[in-house]
C-alpha cells in the first residue's frame, strides 16, 4: 500500500515539475515533429483541468508496476522509480502519441505514422503498455521473491512455493474501485476531444467500458470453471479469475 501512495506522490510532483512540459509543452506553437515538449516547466501556463486529467494517466502507468515488485525493492528506490517514470519516461510516450507534434500522433499534420498516425483513445498503449513493459523489465532485473524457487540455503525447490494474496476482500474492493475509476478514464478521454458530440461519444465509451469489464469477468470465470472441471473433476468458481478477467477486459477496451 505504501508503494501505491508513493506512486501518487512521486507522480504528482514529477509530472507537475517536468512531466507535463515534456509531454505537451509547446505543441500549440509549432507543427514540426518533436521528440519532447520544450516549455511549460513547473506547469507554467497550464490548464489545471487538463493537467489533472493527464496526471491521472501518468499515475496509473506508474502504479501498474507496484504489484510486480512486492517484497523486491526498497521504498526509497521505488520512489525514485516513480519520479523517473512519471517525469521522464511516460512523457516521452505520451508526447509521441497524444501531442500534436508527436511522430506517432494522428494529430501530426506534417508526418503522421504511415500517413494516418497512431490512434490510442484512452491509453491502452500509452498507459498500460508503458506500465506493463516497465513491470516486466523490473521483474527480470530484480528476480523472483525470496523463497519462491529456492530455499534458505539457495538450493532449488522441487515445486515453487505459492504466494497467495493475503485478502480476497481487499482484492475485490480494489477491482471494483478500478472499474469505477475506468468510467472517468475512458469517457473522460472523449470529453477532451473538443468535438460537438463529445457527450455522445463519452456515453458510448461508458457503455463499452461496462460491457467489456462484464464480458471479461464472465469469460474468465467460466473458462476457468471448464478447465478445472476437465482436469481435476472438481469444478469451482474462482473469484480471482473473474477479477483478473474483468480487469483484462477493461484494459482491452481502453484502446
Amino acid at each position: 500500500m505504501l508503494k501505491n501512495l508513493l506512486d501518487a506522490c512521486g507522480a504528482a510532483l514529477a509530472f507537475y515539475v517536468v512531466g507535463y512540459a515534456f509531454a505537451f509543452g509547446g505543441q500549440e506553437e509549432t507543427t514540426a515533429t518533436t521528440f519532447l515538449g520544450y516549455k511549460g516547466f513547473a506547469s507554467a501556463g497550464l490548464s489545471p483541468s487538463f493537467w489533472f486529467f493527464e496526471y491521472t494517466f501518468s499515475a496509473t502507468s506508474v502504479t501498474i508496476v507496484a504489484g510486480t515488485l512486492a517484497e523486491r525493492c526498497q521504498m526509497v528506490a521505488y520512489l525514485c522509480y516513480s519520479v523517473a517514470l512519471a517525469g521522464f519516461v511516460y512523457p516521452v510516450v505520451a508526447h509521441s502519441v497524444w501531442s500534436n507534434n508527436g511522430f506517432l500522433s494522428v494529430s501530426n499534420t506534417e508526418n503522421p505514422l504511415l500517413g494516418i498516425g497512431s490512434i490510442d483513445f484512452a491509453g491502452s498503449g500509452v498507459v498500460h503498455v508503458t506500465g506493463g513493459a516497465t513491470a516486466l523489465l523490473a521483474t527480470i532485473i530484480l528476480g523472483p521473491r525470496r523463497g519462491r524457487f529456492y530455499d534458505a540455503q539457495g538450493d532449488p525447490l522441487e515445486t515453487p512455493n505459492p504466494f497467495p494474496g493475503h485478502s480476497v476482500a481487499l482484492q475485490l474492493l480494489g477491482t471494483m474501485i478500478l472499474w469505477f475509476g475506468w468510467f472517468g478514464f475512458n469517457p473522460g478521454s472523449a470529453l477532451i476531444l473538443g468535438i460537438d458530440k463529445a457527450g455522445e461519444v463519452a456515453a458510448v465509451a461508458a457503455v463499452s467500458t461496462a460491457l467489456s469489464g462484464a464480458a471479461g469477468g464472465i469469460t474468465a470465470l467460466f473458462t476457468n470453471l471448464y478447465l478445472v472441471e476437465r482436469f481435476t473433476g472438481e469444478p469451482y468458481f474462482s473469484i480471482l479469475h473473474a477479477m483478473n478477467g474483468s480487469l483484462s477486459g477493461l484494459v482491452a477496451v481502453t484502446c
